[in-house]
């Protein structure tokens, strides 16, 4: 399982500007199988090879 935050921009519309909530505050639980991760991981990896390093 993992953790996926929700901040900033993805924040409710209520919770933005001034009134913006703790940067943990809103999260989403996320099962995945290990492999299916990886596999996910890889394929941003690739994904990315067509951006320049910075």
């Amino acid at each position: 399982m993992i953790r996926v935050h929700l901040s900033l921009e993805a924040a409710p519309p209520w919770r933005q500007g001034d009134n913006r909530a703790g940067i943990y505050q809103y999260f989403v639980k996320v099962c995945v199988d290990t492999a299916a991760l990886l596999d996910a991981a890889d394929q941003w990896d690739l994904a990315l090879t067509s951006f320049p390093n910075r």
